[in-house]
C-alpha cells in the first residue's frame, strides 16, 4: 500500500509544478495551420518576427535609371513595368513611348523595341511586361487585346490574342482588361465578363463579373480559373434605358497576383487569400486573418479627399480654385461605403512569399506590406522606400517586381519625374 505521506507530497509537488507553469507565459501562436478537404488553411494570429527582426528594404537604390534633362533613352513618359533578367539586365516598358528599353546591370542603355501602331512589335497600349522561360519578354496591349513575346534582345517571337477559348465563356463577351502576371508559360489576366449585359442590376452592386483567366503563351489557348463579383459601383439606368456606372467611394473588389508558379486572389473586403492552380483554378491553399473592417468615418473621408485633390492637381498653383472646389463637391456627392476595405492589393515575390498591402486612404502614408511565407505563416511587415509608386488603385499603378533579394519599381521625385529604381531587400 502506498505511503499516504509520500502520496500527499507527490500531489503537492505536481500542484506546485502546475502553479509554476501558470506563471510562465505560453509560447505565442503565430499561425494556425489546418486542413479542409485537402486545402491547407493558414490562419494568422500574430507575426513571427519580433522587434528588430525580419527583413528591411535599403533606403538607397542599388540601381537608378532616369533623368530630368539628358539623353532621351533615359527620359521616361509613363513607365508601366520593369523586369530584371537572369544576367542582371533591366527591361523597362514605357507606355508613354510605346516601347521596351533595355539597360545593363549598371543602368546603361542597350536597346529599344516597339513603337505606336498595330503591326508586329508595335503597341496601341503598352500596359504590362513580364518574363517567361529563357528570359523571354511578355508584353500586353489592352487596346489590341494581344500579347507579344520578345526575345531577351528585343526581337519579336510571336503574337497571341488574349481571350477565353475554352469552357463556358468561350466566344462570350469576356474582355481582358489587365494582365496579372506570367507563371509556367501562362499569361494570367483579368477578364471583365459582359455576358449578362442585358440583365444588369442597379444600385450599389458588384457588377460585372470578373474572370481570372490563363492564356497559354505557346498556342494562345485560354481558359477560366475563377469567376468573382466585380468591384462595387453605383449602377444606374437613365431615361431612355441607357445605363451608367458611377463611383462608389471606398469600394471593395477582387485583386490578384501571379509569380513563382503561384496565383493569388483576394477580395478586399476580407483578409483572405485564395491560392489557385494556374492550370485548372483549383484552390490549393487559403491564408486568412480575422480583421474587422474599420468604419469609414467623416474624418477619414476628408483625409481621403485631400489626397485625391493632390493626385488630381499635383501643381495647384496652376489650377483655378473653382476647379478644385468643383472636384471636391463632385467627390462629396458620390455614395460611399460605411466601412473601409481591409486590403488594397496582393503581390507575390520570386520565392512565393505573399506581400499583402493593407488598405489606406488616398491622403495617408502607404502602410507597410504584411509578409506571409509560402506556407501562409505570418512573418511580419516590410516598409518600402518613400516615393516608390503605388497608385491609389492597384490596376493604375506601375507593376512592382519583387525578387528574392530586391524590389524593382518606379520612383517619382518632387517634380513628378519617373525613375526606375532597384532596392536591395536585407534578409
Amino acid at each position: 500500500m502506498p505511503d499516504p505521506k509520500s502520496t500527499l507530497a507527490a500531489i503537492l509537488a505536481l500542484a506546485g509544478l502546475g502553479v509554476a507553469a501558470c506563471d510562465t507565459p505560453p509560447a505565442p501562436i503565430h499561425t494556425i495551420h489546418t486542413d479542409s478537404a485537402g486545402i491547407a488553411i493558414a490562419t494568422a494570429v500574430e507575426p513571427l518576427w519580433g522587434p528588430g527582426d525580419g527583413w528591411t528594404v535599403a533606403d538607397e537604390p542599388v540601381v537608378e535609371i532616369g533623368t530630368l534633362d539628358g539623353a532621351p533613352e533615359y527620359q521616361f513618359a509613363d513607365v508601366v513595368a520593369a523586369v530584371r533578367l537572369g544576367n542582371g539586365d533591366i527591361v523597362v516598358a514605357d507606355g508613354g513611348a510605346f516601347e521596351l528599353r533595355s539597360y545593363d546591370a549598371m543602368g546603361t542603355f542597350q536597346w529599344r523595341a516597339g513603337r505606336f501602331g498595330e503591326g508586329p512589335g508595335e503597341f496601341e497600349s503598352l500596359d504590362f511586361l513580364g518574363t517567361t522561360a529563357g528570359d523571354s519578354l511578355v508584353a500586353y496591349d489592352s487596346s489590341l487585346l494581344r500579347a507579344q513575346v520578345f526575345g531577351p534582345l528585343g526581337e519579336l517571337a510571336r503574337t497571341l490574342r488574349v481571350e477565353i477559348t475554352e469552357g463556358d465563356a468561350a466566344g462570350q463577351a469576356a474582355v481582358a482588361d489587365k494582365a496579372v502576371g506570367v507563371v509556367d508559360g501562362l499569361l494570367i489576366a483579368r477578364f471583365v465578363d459582359y455576358a449578362d449585359f442585358d440583365e444588369m442590376p442597379t444600385g450599389i452592386v458588384r457588377w460585372p463579373l470578373e474572370r481570372l483567366g490563363a492564356v497559354d503563351l505557346a498556342d494562345g489557348t485560354g481558359w477560366t480559373l475563377m469567376v468573382t463579383p466585380g468591384h462595387e459601383a453605383n449602377v444606374r439606368v437613365r431615361e431612355g434605358g441607357r445605363w451608367s456606372t458611377g463611383r462608389y467611394v471606398f469600394f471593395r473588389g477582387p485583386e490578384s497576383a501571379a509569380a513563382a508558379g503561384r496565383v493569388a486572389a483576394v477580395d478586399t473586403e476580407a483578409w483572405t487569400v485564395r491560392m489557385l492552380s494556374p492550370r485548372d483554378g483549383a484552390a490549393t491553399a487559403l491564408v486568412r486573418r480575422d480583421v474587422t473592417p474599420p468604419a469609414a468615418s467623416a474624418s477619414l473621408f476628408d483625409l481621403h479627399l485631400d489626397g485625391l485633390v493632390e493626385i488630381a492637381f499635383p501643381d495647384p498653383d496652376r489650377v483655378p480654385p473653382a476647379a478644385v472646389q468643383e472636384f471636391r463637391q463632385m467627390w462629396s456627392s458620390f455614395p460611399r461605403s460605411p466601412q473601409l476595405p481591409v486590403l488594397r492589393s496582393v503581390h507575390l515575390d520570386a520565392a512565393g512569399n505573399l506581400w499583402l498591402q493593407p488598405y489606406y486612404v488616398a491622403g495617408a502614408d502607404p502602410s507597410p506590406y504584411e509578409i506571409h511565407a509560402p506556407d501562409g505563416t505570418w512573418l511580419g511587415s516590410v516598409a518600402l522606400p518613400p516615393g516608390l509608386q503605388r497608385a491609389f488603385v492597384q490596376y493604375q499603378a506601375p507593376y512592382l517586381e519583387i525578387g528574392e533579394d530586391y524590389v524593382l519599381g518606379v520612383w517619382t521625385d518632387e517634380l513628378d519625374v519617373q525613375y526606375v529604381r532597384m532596392y536591395r531587400i536585407n534578409k
